[in-house]
């Protein structure tokens, strides 16, 4: 019996310490999560909007919990100061200019407080304030993504018209995708500007070529403009060439006067010109004339055979060779 009861309190004893053990274990690691056993320092950050954080919620940093949210106090409205409780020396990796957000645990999990740690060389000391970025308000989200939402189905309302319209053929695009008359005009204004391209290209081959005849072909144009010494004698050239152009102009102008006078019967050209009878009478004179001078020849040679007068001719034959074979002599010196 005694045996019995023995056994009863050391099993009782051995379940009062098997529990006071669990919860010592116990108490010790939600103390070590809560940071009640080790030394903290506290930073607070003002947000607009903390979306349900609440104390006890955790602090990360880089991945790694930091920390829990001490206190969620309201100040005034649109302004809530979060106390967060960070390990000791945690600190040495935020820096005055970090940030603090309110991110989510998972989809659906709890709130969380995510530090990104700056730049700045001054590292963050206890009850400094961080600066936080507050979470957009879903609310606002909400009505955002609906007005999204009608604007989508208004965009794809105008689609489904505009594609019933292109479908049809009408407009310009509904004319291109269906072979209207536009899009026969466009195919033919693209085969002309193809003609004119290549026309051009032909041009421009052919301008370059004759550029290049131009700087080293032989002829006048490209001697004048390689060649600078002919430039001076060209453009006396031009210079001669207005001065008989002048020239010309004043001979012309002279002649009309001349033709003017030459119709005009009061002179003796005129009337050469315009009088036939008087012409014929002028002929008829000259005929006359030249009959006249063949009998005065005949007479003169008849004369030089004759006896009383041929002595003169003979005496004035022999002076006229003595001068020529004097003025021979005279060259011939």
């Amino acid at each position: 019996m005694e045996e019995d009861e023995t056994k009863q309190r050391v099993k009782l004893g051995a379940f009062v310490i098997g529990g006071m053990l669990l919860f010592v274990i116990a108490a010790i690691f939600i103390g070590s999560a809560s940071n009640f056993f080790s030394r903290t320092f506290v930073v607070s950050g003002i947000f607009k909007n903390v979306e349900g954080l609440k104390e006890g919620d955790k602090v990360w940093l880089s991945g790694v919990q930091i920390g829990t949210v001490k206190t969620v106090r309201i100040v005034t409205v649109g302004e809530v100061v979060v106390s967060l409780s960070l390990k000791e020396k945690q600190n040495d990796f935020i820096r005055k200019n970090a940030t603090a957000s309110i991110g989510s645990d998972g989809l659906i999990g709890n709130k969380i407080v995510v530090i990104q740690p700056g730049n700045s060389p001054e590292v963050i000391q206890d009850g400094d304030t961080i600066n936080a970025v507050s979470p957009a308000d879903t609310q606002q989200l909400i009505n955002i993504a609906k007005e999204v939402g009608e604007n989508t189905r208004s965009i794809t309302l105008d689609l489904k018209t505009i594609s019933s319209k292109i479908n049809k053929g009408q407009g310009i695009i509904g004319e291109l995708l269906n072979e209207g008359a536009f899009s026969k005009e466009l195919r033919l204004t693209v085969h002309n500007l193809k003609a004119t391209g290549e026309n051009t290209a032909r041009a421009s081959a052919e301008l370059s070529g004759l550029v290049h005849d131009m700087k080293h072909g032989t002829g006048l144009l490209p001697t004048l403009i390689s060649d600078t010494s002919f430039k001076s004698v060209f453009a006396q050239t031009l210079v001669n060439i207005k001065k008989v152009s002048k020239n010309a102009e004043v001979m012309s102008r002279s002649l009309e006067s001349i033709t003017a006078k030459m119709n005009n019967r009061d002179n003796a050209v005129g009337v050469l010109l315009a009088d036939t009878v008087f012409a014929h009478k002028l002929q008829n004179t000259m005929k006359n004339t030249e009959s006249a001078s063949h009998k005065l020849d005949e007479n003169m040679e008849a004369l030089k055979h004759n006896f009383l007068t041929r002595g003169y001719f003979r005496k004035k034959a022999k002076q006229e060779k003595k001068e020529k074979e004097k003025l021979e002599r005279e060259k011939n010196k």
